[in-house]
């Protein structure tokens, strides 16, 4: 455990022993991002219209108004 907090935080054995707390550690852990490559998106659930780096997906209408995307 002591090795992957350091590992995982990039500080030393001591570091991680002497000067952080295990509810530290816990909150530490639970911030850690972790990845399942099994669990990828399916191109099915991708919807072009929500994305919000499409400029097209941006414009203003003819009135003035900006197209809503959920509508």
């Amino acid at each position: 455990m002591i090795l992957g907090a350091c590992k995982n935080l990039r500080v030393t054995p001591e570091y991680v022993l002497h000067e952080l707390t295990y509810e530290n550690l816990v909150m530490f852990g639970y911030a850690t991002p972790i990845f399942d490559p099994d669990e990828q998106k399916k191109e099915e659930d991708w919807n072009p219209a929500l994305d919000a780096n499409d400029p097209d997906n941006n414009k203003e209408q003819g009135d003035g108004e900006v197209t809503d995307p959920f509508n």
